[in-house]
Protein backbone atom coordinates (compact mmCIF):
# COMPACT_ATOMS: atom_id res chain seq x y z
CA UNK A 1 0.00 0.00 0.00
CA UNK A 2 1.69 3.52 -1.30
CA UNK A 3 1.88 6.15 1.21
CA UNK A 4 -0.72 8.20 -0.24
CA UNK A 5 -3.23 5.10 0.28
CA UNK A 6 -2.19 4.80 3.86
CA UNK A 7 -2.54 8.67 5.23
CA UNK A 8 -5.92 8.55 3.30
CA UNK A 9 -7.43 5.39 5.49
CA UNK A 10 -5.37 6.73 8.29
CA UNK A 11 -7.68 10.08 8.60
CA UNK A 12 -11.31 7.89 7.40
CA UNK A 13 -10.61 6.12 10.65
CA UNK A 14 -10.26 9.40 12.83
CA UNK A 15 -13.55 10.87 11.14
CA UNK A 16 -15.59 13.89 13.16
CA UNK A 17 -19.25 13.54 14.09
CA UNK A 18 -20.41 16.54 12.46
CA UNK A 19 -22.15 19.73 13.66
CA UNK A 20 -25.96 19.91 13.57
CA UNK A 21 -26.27 22.49 10.99
CA UNK A 22 -23.73 20.87 8.54
CA UNK A 23 -24.84 20.99 4.90
CA UNK A 24 -22.93 18.83 1.81
CA UNK A 25 -23.56 17.63 -1.01
CA UNK A 26 -22.49 14.51 -3.48
CA UNK A 27 -20.13 15.20 -6.16
CA UNK A 28 -17.89 13.61 -8.74
CA UNK A 29 -14.03 14.13 -8.56
CA UNK A 30 -13.60 17.62 -7.40
CA UNK A 31 -10.29 20.60 -9.59
CA UNK A 32 -9.40 23.48 -8.31
CA UNK A 33 -7.34 25.65 -10.92
CA UNK A 34 -5.06 27.89 -10.09
CA UNK A 35 -1.58 29.47 -10.67
CA UNK A 36 1.66 28.42 -10.30
CA UNK A 37 1.83 31.23 -7.05
CA UNK A 38 -1.24 29.45 -6.06
CA UNK A 39 -0.17 25.89 -5.98
CA UNK A 40 3.37 26.38 -4.14
CA UNK A 41 0.90 28.13 -1.35
CA UNK A 42 -1.57 25.14 -1.38
CA UNK A 43 1.43 22.74 -0.63
CA UNK A 44 3.72 24.67 1.45
CA UNK A 45 0.72 25.92 3.76
CA UNK A 46 -1.70 22.94 3.15
CA UNK A 47 -4.46 25.56 2.61
CA UNK A 48 -7.19 26.73 0.75
CA UNK A 49 -7.88 30.14 0.37
CA UNK A 50 -11.64 31.57 0.24
CA UNK A 51 -12.00 34.69 -1.43
CA UNK A 52 -14.96 36.85 -0.12
CA UNK A 53 -17.94 36.33 -2.17
CA UNK A 54 -17.97 40.02 -3.08
CA UNK A 55 -15.02 40.18 -4.75
CA UNK A 56 -15.77 37.10 -7.36
CA UNK A 57 -15.87 37.50 -11.32
CA UNK A 58 -19.59 36.70 -11.59
CA UNK A 59 -20.87 40.50 -10.38
CA UNK A 60 -24.54 38.97 -10.43
CA UNK A 61 -24.35 36.22 -8.81
CA UNK A 62 -25.43 37.60 -4.96
CA UNK A 63 -27.99 39.16 -6.13
CA UNK A 64 -29.96 36.08 -7.62
CA UNK A 65 -31.70 35.35 -4.34
CA UNK A 66 -32.85 38.80 -4.11
CA UNK A 67 -34.52 38.86 -7.07
CA UNK A 68 -36.77 35.79 -7.00
CA UNK A 69 -37.27 36.76 -3.33
CA UNK A 70 -38.57 40.20 -3.22
CA UNK A 71 -42.13 39.51 -5.27
CA UNK A 72 -42.83 36.66 -2.55
CA UNK A 73 -41.67 39.44 -0.20
CA UNK A 74 -44.46 42.38 -1.37
CA UNK A 75 -46.92 39.72 -2.20
CA UNK A 76 -46.60 39.58 2.41
CA UNK A 77 -46.62 43.31 2.66
CA UNK A 78 -49.46 43.84 0.01
CA UNK A 79 -51.43 41.46 2.30
CA UNK A 80 -50.60 42.04 5.95
CA UNK A 81 -50.43 46.02 5.74
CA UNK A 82 -53.76 46.37 5.16
CA UNK A 83 -54.92 44.56 7.77
CA UNK A 84 -52.38 46.32 9.99
CA UNK A 85 -53.84 49.63 8.50
CA UNK A 86 -56.80 48.73 9.30
CA UNK A 87 -56.12 48.31 12.88
CA UNK A 88 -54.43 51.66 13.46
CA UNK A 89 -51.03 50.62 13.17
CA UNK A 90 -49.92 53.55 10.28
CA UNK A 91 -50.48 56.40 9.81
CA UNK A 92 -53.72 56.66 7.69
CA UNK A 93 -51.98 58.78 5.18
CA UNK A 94 -49.05 56.61 4.74
CA UNK A 95 -50.25 53.96 1.98
CA UNK A 96 -52.13 57.15 0.08
CA UNK A 97 -48.72 59.24 -0.20
CA UNK A 98 -46.68 55.95 -1.24
CA UNK A 99 -49.04 54.17 -3.09
CA UNK A 100 -48.76 50.38 -3.95
CA UNK A 101 -44.92 51.18 -5.16
CA UNK A 102 -44.02 50.76 -1.92
CA UNK A 103 -44.29 47.18 -1.32
CA UNK A 104 -42.00 46.53 -4.30
CA UNK A 105 -39.21 48.86 -2.72
CA UNK A 106 -39.38 47.92 0.84
CA UNK A 107 -39.66 44.21 -0.51
CA UNK A 108 -35.91 44.83 -2.50
CA UNK A 109 -34.55 47.12 0.65
CA UNK A 110 -35.60 44.08 2.96
CA UNK A 111 -32.95 42.00 0.82
CA UNK A 112 -30.33 44.39 1.00
CA UNK A 113 -30.99 44.74 4.76
CA UNK A 114 -30.39 40.78 5.51
CA UNK A 115 -27.24 41.13 2.97
CA UNK A 116 -25.74 44.26 4.62
CA UNK A 117 -26.88 41.57 8.05
CA UNK A 118 -24.55 38.93 6.84
CA UNK A 119 -21.91 40.85 6.03
CA UNK A 120 -21.66 42.56 9.08
CA UNK A 121 -21.85 39.07 11.51
CA UNK A 122 -20.68 36.45 9.12
CA UNK A 123 -19.26 37.31 5.08
CA UNK A 124 -18.99 34.62 3.04
CA UNK A 125 -16.21 33.18 1.69
CA UNK A 126 -15.60 30.69 -1.68
CA UNK A 127 -13.41 28.06 -2.68
CA UNK A 128 -14.31 26.93 -6.18
CA UNK A 129 -14.00 23.80 -7.87
CA UNK A 130 -15.10 21.99 -11.18
CA UNK A 131 -16.71 18.87 -10.78
CA UNK A 132 -15.21 16.30 -13.91
CA UNK A 133 -16.52 12.58 -14.38
CA UNK A 134 -14.49 10.24 -13.33
CA UNK A 135 -12.29 8.60 -16.34
CA UNK A 136 -13.61 11.58 -18.47
CA UNK A 137 -11.00 13.50 -20.89
CA UNK A 138 -11.08 17.08 -18.91
CA UNK A 139 -10.23 14.86 -15.26
CA UNK A 140 -7.24 13.49 -17.51
CA UNK A 141 -6.09 17.12 -18.69
CA UNK A 142 -8.47 20.11 -17.33
CA UNK A 143 -11.00 21.97 -18.93
CA UNK A 144 -10.38 24.61 -21.96
CA UNK A 145 -12.40 27.11 -20.92
CA UNK A 146 -10.14 26.90 -17.25
CA UNK A 147 -6.76 26.80 -18.88
CA UNK A 148 -7.37 30.04 -20.99
CA UNK A 149 -7.72 31.70 -17.91
CA UNK A 150 -4.27 31.12 -17.25
CA UNK A 151 -2.43 32.51 -19.86
CA UNK A 152 0.80 31.72 -18.75
CA UNK A 153 -0.15 28.04 -18.05
CA UNK A 154 -2.18 26.86 -14.40
CA UNK A 155 -2.30 23.97 -12.80
CA UNK A 156 -5.70 21.58 -11.63
CA UNK A 157 -5.20 20.12 -8.40
CA UNK A 158 -7.67 16.96 -7.90
CA UNK A 159 -9.50 16.69 -4.15
CA UNK A 160 -10.73 13.65 -2.58
CA UNK A 161 -14.48 15.01 -1.79
CA UNK A 162 -15.41 13.07 1.20
CA UNK A 163 -11.69 13.80 2.76
CA UNK A 164 -12.33 17.59 1.53
CA UNK A 165 -15.91 17.84 3.94
CA UNK A 166 -14.56 15.90 6.83
CA UNK A 167 -12.10 18.33 6.84
CA UNK A 168 -14.76 20.66 6.65
CA UNK A 169 -16.44 19.51 10.05
CA UNK A 170 -13.12 19.67 11.87
CA UNK A 171 -13.04 23.25 11.02
CA UNK A 172 -16.52 23.97 11.56
CA UNK A 173 -16.01 22.33 15.12
CA UNK A 174 -12.79 24.27 16.01
CA UNK A 175 -12.97 27.75 14.54
CA UNK A 176 -15.58 30.50 14.35
CA UNK A 177 -17.85 29.80 11.86
CA UNK A 178 -21.54 30.45 11.34
CA UNK A 179 -21.75 27.91 8.19
CA UNK A 180 -19.48 25.87 6.27
CA UNK A 181 -21.06 24.05 3.33
CA UNK A 182 -20.08 21.52 0.15
CA UNK A 183 -23.19 22.07 -2.42
CA UNK A 184 -23.29 22.18 -6.22
CA UNK A 185 -24.02 25.83 -7.89
CA UNK A 186 -27.11 25.82 -9.34
CA UNK A 187 -27.30 27.57 -13.19
CA UNK A 188 -31.30 26.50 -13.78
CA UNK A 189 -34.49 26.52 -11.88
CA UNK A 190 -32.76 28.87 -9.15
CA UNK A 191 -36.50 29.34 -7.67
CA UNK A 192 -36.47 25.03 -6.69
CA UNK A 193 -33.05 25.39 -5.71
CA UNK A 194 -33.57 28.09 -3.09
CA UNK A 195 -36.80 26.53 -1.86
CA UNK A 196 -38.52 29.30 -1.31
CA UNK A 197 -40.73 28.39 0.86
CA UNK A 198 -38.37 28.08 3.09
CA UNK A 199 -38.30 32.50 3.61
CA UNK A 200 -42.34 32.49 3.65
CA UNK A 201 -42.99 35.00 6.18
CA UNK A 202 -39.75 36.92 6.08
CA UNK A 203 -42.05 40.10 5.77
CA UNK A 204 -44.58 39.53 8.28
CA UNK A 205 -41.22 39.33 10.52
CA UNK A 206 -39.72 42.44 9.44
CA UNK A 207 -43.09 44.21 10.27
CA UNK A 208 -43.22 42.56 13.44
CA UNK A 209 -39.83 43.70 14.13
CA UNK A 210 -40.61 47.12 12.86
CA UNK A 211 -43.40 47.60 15.15
CA UNK A 212 -42.53 46.19 18.34
CA UNK A 213 -39.94 48.74 17.91
CA UNK A 214 -41.74 51.86 17.04
CA UNK A 215 -44.99 51.08 18.61
CA UNK A 216 -44.04 48.06 21.69
CA UNK A 217 -47.24 48.85 23.58
CA UNK A 218 -49.66 48.48 20.05
CA UNK A 219 -47.10 44.91 19.52
CA UNK A 220 -48.68 43.06 22.49
CA UNK A 221 -52.28 43.26 22.00
CA UNK A 222 -53.70 40.18 20.66
CA UNK A 223 -54.91 41.17 17.70
CA UNK A 224 -51.79 42.82 16.38
CA UNK A 225 -49.96 39.39 17.71
CA UNK A 226 -52.09 36.88 15.56
CA UNK A 227 -51.09 38.71 12.49
CA UNK A 228 -47.44 39.29 13.06
CA UNK A 229 -46.49 36.34 14.34
CA UNK A 230 -43.31 35.48 16.42
CA UNK A 231 -41.12 34.60 14.26
CA UNK A 232 -37.61 36.72 14.05
CA UNK A 233 -36.11 38.15 10.95
CA UNK A 234 -32.98 35.93 12.06
CA UNK A 235 -34.59 32.99 11.78
CA UNK A 236 -34.31 33.64 7.56
CA UNK A 237 -30.09 34.41 7.82
CA UNK A 238 -29.23 30.79 7.40
CA UNK A 239 -31.18 29.92 4.47
CA UNK A 240 -29.94 33.27 2.92
CA UNK A 241 -26.44 31.64 3.96
CA UNK A 242 -27.35 28.40 2.39
CA UNK A 243 -28.47 29.58 -0.59
CA UNK A 244 -27.35 33.23 -1.89
CA UNK A 245 -23.56 31.16 -2.31
CA UNK A 246 -24.75 28.45 -4.75
CA UNK A 247 -26.58 30.41 -7.79
CA UNK A 248 -24.97 31.85 -11.14
CA UNK A 249 -26.45 32.24 -14.13
CA UNK A 250 -26.58 29.82 -16.97
CA UNK A 251 -23.07 31.61 -18.69
CA UNK A 252 -20.82 29.54 -16.20
CA UNK A 253 -22.55 25.88 -16.62
CA UNK A 254 -19.29 24.38 -18.84
CA UNK A 255 -17.79 25.11 -15.48
CA UNK A 256 -19.37 22.41 -13.45
CA UNK A 257 -19.15 24.15 -10.31
CA UNK A 258 -18.92 22.89 -6.87
CA UNK A 259 -18.28 25.20 -3.58
CA UNK A 260 -16.66 25.25 -0.46
CA UNK A 261 -18.80 28.30 1.47
CA UNK A 262 -17.49 29.46 5.01
CA UNK A 263 -19.05 32.12 6.48
CA UNK A 264 -17.12 33.38 9.37
CA UNK A 265 -18.27 35.15 12.77
CA UNK A 266 -16.68 39.03 12.54
CA UNK A 267 -14.10 39.55 15.44
CA UNK A 268 -16.28 41.70 16.90
CA UNK A 269 -19.40 39.80 17.14
CA UNK A 270 -17.25 36.84 18.41
CA UNK A 271 -17.51 37.90 22.02
CA UNK A 272 -19.53 34.54 23.15
CA UNK A 273 -18.17 32.19 21.05
CA UNK A 274 -15.39 29.56 22.65
CA UNK A 275 -13.91 28.53 19.03
CA UNK A 276 -10.93 30.15 17.47
CA UNK A 277 -11.62 33.66 15.17
CA UNK A 278 -10.86 33.08 11.91
CA UNK A 279 -8.34 35.91 10.48
CA UNK A 280 -9.18 37.69 7.14
CA UNK A 281 -6.19 37.76 4.87
CA UNK A 282 -5.71 40.23 2.42
CA UNK A 283 -4.29 40.01 -1.48
CA UNK A 284 -3.74 42.22 -4.55
CA UNK A 285 -6.42 41.32 -7.44
CA UNK A 286 -6.41 42.85 -10.97
CA UNK A 287 -6.02 46.05 -11.60
CA UNK A 288 -4.63 47.18 -7.75
CA UNK A 289 -7.81 45.87 -5.83
CA UNK A 290 -7.61 44.84 -2.30
CA UNK A 291 -9.27 41.49 -1.98
CA UNK A 292 -10.38 39.82 1.55
CA UNK A 293 -9.68 36.27 1.87
CA UNK A 294 -9.06 33.46 4.50
CA UNK A 295 -6.97 30.90 4.96
CA UNK A 296 -9.06 27.57 5.29
CA UNK A 297 -7.65 24.46 7.56
CA UNK A 298 -4.68 26.77 8.86
CA UNK A 299 -4.83 25.41 12.12
CA UNK A 300 -5.44 21.96 11.41
CA UNK A 301 -1.91 20.84 11.03
CA UNK A 302 -3.26 18.27 8.16
CA UNK A 303 -2.04 17.44 5.17
CA UNK A 304 -5.02 17.81 2.04
CA UNK A 305 -6.78 15.87 0.50
CA UNK A 306 -5.12 15.72 -3.03
CA UNK A 307 -5.02 12.85 -5.66
CA UNK A 308 -3.48 14.18 -8.23
CA UNK A 309 -1.91 17.58 -9.93
CA UNK A 310 -2.25 18.35 -13.69
CA UNK A 311 0.28 20.30 -15.54
CA UNK A 312 -1.24 23.06 -17.71
CA UNK A 313 -0.65 23.97 -21.35
CA UNK A 314 2.69 25.30 -20.52
CA UNK A 315 5.44 26.62 -22.63
CA UNK A 316 8.02 23.71 -21.46
CA UNK A 317 5.68 21.49 -19.61
CA UNK A 318 8.11 18.57 -18.99
CA UNK A 319 10.47 20.87 -16.84
CA UNK A 320 6.89 22.24 -14.56
CA UNK A 321 6.03 18.62 -13.98
CA UNK A 322 9.70 17.94 -12.47
CA UNK A 323 9.37 21.33 -10.29
CA UNK A 324 5.86 20.14 -9.33
CA UNK A 325 7.15 16.96 -8.31
CA UNK A 326 10.46 18.54 -6.67
CA UNK A 327 7.62 20.95 -4.70
CA UNK A 328 5.93 17.66 -3.37
CA UNK A 329 9.04 15.98 -2.23
CA UNK A 330 10.09 18.77 -0.19
CA UNK A 331 7.45 18.81 1.54
CA UNK A 332 6.63 14.70 2.06
CA UNK A 333 3.87 14.48 -0.31
CA UNK A 334 3.28 11.57 -2.38
CA UNK A 335 1.12 12.70 -4.93
CA UNK A 336 0.29 11.83 -8.76
CA UNK A 337 1.34 14.37 -11.45
CA UNK A 338 0.73 14.65 -14.81
CA UNK A 339 1.08 16.44 -17.71
CA UNK A 340 -2.33 17.48 -20.12
CA UNK A 341 -2.45 16.95 -23.59
CA UNK A 342 -4.50 19.98 -24.27
CA UNK A 343 -2.66 22.09 -27.05
CA UNK A 344 -2.97 25.76 -26.27
CA UNK A 345 -0.37 28.73 -27.12
CA UNK A 346 1.05 29.95 -24.19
Amino acid sequence: MSKRAQRRNKAKTKKPAAPPDWRSEASGPLFHYTSGAGLIGIIQDQVLWATHASFLNDTAELKILSTLLAPQIADEFREIVPKLDALDVFKPEMLRRHGEGIYDTEAGNLCHAVMRAIENVSPMYVVSFCMHDAGSEESKHGLLSQWRGYGFGGFAIEFDPEELDRLCIEERTKCSLQMVATRKVAYHDHAARAQLDRFHGIGRSTLGSTVREVAPEIAERAEIKEILGDKRLDNFIRPFLETVPFLKTPRFEAEREYRLVAAPTRLRKAVDDKRQTVKVYFREGPSGTIVPYVKLFETLGEKLPIRKIIVGPHRDQENQLRAVELLLEQNKMDIEVVTSDTTLRV
